[in-house]
């Protein structure tokens, strides 16, 4: 169905917006300047700034949110469902602050389009971020670059590897309308798969708050994995690891994703003591 720039924006189902930053002022700003056209469309605004840092607090404030202290740092993990806790509405957009969102004509429509599929469709989460938009060898590992999508040799022998990577597919042009059974396009951009088919990413999300604290964080936590960033679990990894990833693939939820997506990764700045400053 195509959608117009002249929507009703007064339909549009509450969503809160939380924002997640550790001493990253000048990524913060910048990705809060690029929300800026489209905070409109949110009921609450947070930014979660762990360890309170000031500088953090004041941009946050003079971009219309309100900033969220917290002693410490919390990890991604923990950090992330902070930001789902401090929130009131159900449906919650959670983004890491060195996620801005892009700059294009139709930007604003999509996200407000998606508010509207994910109700529709009654979607467990809705993956926002940039995807790559050629074949990835992760890809190519189990598909043939065809339309329609045919597994090789590999992908046979291992089905199920093969279906978390069919989203791949996406970056070829016609996958959806020549037999891709796994990818439903919904409008231009906004397609509709299942958790089967696509892993979870802490990129910017959108997801009903009772799931993620609930279900999600839930599983999270009491199945951590091995992995830490500065010592604390990251999320991404207790829900994909292998040992792990049997329950996400299992749940076959309903997950929306944009394509070429809505928000793009850059960080201008670390802190001297996050881990990934010296990689």
């Amino acid at each position: 169905m195509p959608f117009s720039s002249d929507m009703q924006e007064d339909r549009l189902p509450d969503v809160g917006l939380s924002i997640l930053t550790w001493k990253s002022p000048k990524t913060l700003e910048r990705t809060l300047r690029s929300l800026a056209p489209v905070s409109d469309l949110f009921a609450e605004l947070k930014v979660v700034c762990q360890e309170g840092d000031p500088e953090e607090m004041d941009i946050a404030r003079k971009f219309g949110f309100d900033p969220v202290p917290t002693k410490t740092n919390l990890g991604i993990q923990e950090g992330l469902a902070h930001c789902a806790e401090c929130l009131e509405s159900e449906r919650v957009l959670i983004v890491e602050s060195d996620n801005m969102f892009v700059e294009k004509d139709n930007a604003r429509d999509l996200l407000k389009r998606a508010f509207i599929l994910f109700d529709q469709h009654e979607m467990t989460a809705f993956q926002l971020s940039m995807r790559p938009t050629h074949l990835t060898d992760r890809f190519l590992r189990y598909w043939q670059p065809d339309d329609p999508l045919r597994k090789n040799l590999r992908g046979h022998v291992w089905p199920r590897a093969a279906r978390m990577r069919v989203h791949g597919s996406l970056a070829l042009p016609d996958t959806t309308a020549n037999g891709n059974r796994f990818i439903r396009k919904l409008e231009d951009e906004l397609y509709l798969t299942r958790s089967d088919c696509i892993s979870w990413s802490n990129r910017p999300f959108l997801t009903r708050r009772s799931f993620f604290l609930g279900t999600l964080m839930t599983f999270a936590r009491r199945n951590p994995g091995k992995k830490r960033v500065n010592g604390m679990p990251d999320l991404e990894h207790p829900i994909n690891c292998p040992a792990n990833r049997y329950w996400w693939c299992g749940l076959k939820a309903k997950v929306g994703v944009t394509y070429p997506g809505l928000f793009e990764h850059d960080r201008l700045e670390r802190p001297e003591d996050d881990e990934k400053t010296a990689l």
